[in-house]
């Protein structure tokens, strides 16, 4: 195993999203209206309303990392959910009909809000989750964006958003405080402008910092993302790396090439494959997944911001568009490779990997590979073809 540097930062973070989880238990006690969430959702005027907001995604990615995500899956199997379900969604579902909660029970929604930028299949367990918790649940309904924006797109979704803030009025019995929504885009816009300059120190060779790291500090930037807490963690990080960087403390110790990796890791083997590439020289630099939170937004005109940004997310965006945006992390992060993760329970991002991957090499000339497994189910991952597929790609590299 790999020796690193643990950050000091790391322990901040878990005693953060303790605090975190400690206050959804809370707000039911308190009476405090608890709001699922989806990763990709304008989560700032869920904070600005005053709701708690909870993300079941991420109660299925401890669930992975912690390696029970295929106990839970498979008591959602047992109510006749099928296998090739998104794995996150097997375990928020299995862990509501088990006895046994190994990460702890899921919490329960008042209210649910998606955003379907990211999938379909979130639209669908949430809808499964209003039914089943007898919660009202509303859809933000986005259309897919091409190579350039679509304003029709964004007035339809602004429209959107106005009716979403009335079903939010009419389920608190309050005004929406639009003063308090500004301050909650502000706090985003520092957290967002932090972690975009923790993730880009990776591109320093060699490197303070890389993508199997971002995967642990990313916590924040999704469930905080509008909070003082989330910008007083970043500030933390960035000085560690800050501090990283001027006493030459590197990522991995000897950083021979950086490798671009797409898209959500596979959790519950997340140390396996950061001692894997590590053994070979290879840090892994840059990912869409660990930069899909860099927002910026506009206070003077916050809807028609929101809009804009949380439209745009690369998962809803055309096939020759992430075929650029992959392009340009690897220019910018000037990589020597690719690997592409085709994730069964995240079919949005495993369709088309392998046309991707002809055009990549076309297009760069760089070594890439595709492999397959699932974020989450271990019972669909296999070291041995996952070895057999990426050994060849570090021959290649070297």
């Amino acid at each position: 195993m790999t020796e690193k540097n643990v950050f000091k930062t790391a322990g901040l973070m878990k005693e953060m999203m303790k605090k975190y989880n400690e206050a959804g238990r809370k707000a039911k006690d308190d009476g405090r209206l608890v709001a699922w969430v989806t990763a990709v959702f304008p989560v700032e005027l869920i904070y600005a309303a005053g709701l708690f907001p909870y993300y079941p995604e991420n109660f299925g990615a401890v669930a992975a990392a912690r390696k029970v995500a295929h106990e839970l899956s498979a008591a959602a199997e047992e109510k006749g959910y099928a296998r090739d379900l998104c794995g996150y969604a097997r375990c928020g579902i299995g862990d509501a009909y088990s006895e046994e909660h190994p990460v702890g029970k899921i919490l329960e929604p008042d209210l649910l809000f998606c955003c379907n930028t990211q999938c379909g299949s979130l639209s669908k367990w949430f809808e499964v989750a209003g039914r089943y918790y007898q919660s009202p649940y509303f859809l933000l309904d986005s259309p897919r964006v091409g190579l350039e924006t679509d304003q029709l797109c964004i007035e339809y979704f602004v429209e959107q958003l106005h009716e979403m803030i009335e079903f939010i009025e009419k389920q608190t019995g309050q005004p929406f405080d639009y003063d308090r929504l500004r301050e909650v885009l502000n706090l985003s816009n520092e957290a967002c402008q932090l972690w975009n300059e923790v993730l880009d120190s990776a591109a320093l060779k060699p490197a303070p910092f890389g993508f199997f790291d971002a995967c642990f500090h990313m916590a924040p930037i999704v469930t905080l993302r509008g909070t003082r807490d989330a910008v007083n963690y970043y500030q933390a990080l960035k000085k560690e790396i800050d501090e990283r960087i001027e006493n030459g403390i590197t990522a991995i110790p000897e950083e021979r090439h950086k490798i671009y990796f797409d898209h959500i890791p596979c959790w519950p083997k997340l140390r396996w494959f950061s001692d894997l590439f590590a053994s070979r020289g290879a840090l892994v630099v840059a990912s869409q997944y660990t930069h899909s939170w860099a927002y910026s937004f506009d206070l003077e005109r916050p809807l028609e911001s929101l809009a804009e940004n949380y439209t745009h997310e690369f998962v809803n965006r055309c096939f020759e568009y992430r075929v650029q945006r992959k392009i340009s992390f690897m220019e910018k992060y000037n990589v020597d490779g690719f690997v592409l993760f085709s994730n069964r329970s995240c079919k949005p991002n495993a369709f088309g990997l392998y046309a991707k991957s002809k055009l990549i090499r076309e297009k760069t000339g760089l070594p890439g590979v595709v492999f397959e497994a699932d974020m989450a189910d271990l019972r669909l991952f296999s070291e041995d073809q996952v070895l057999a597929k990426l050994e060849p790609f570090f021959e290649q590299l070297n």
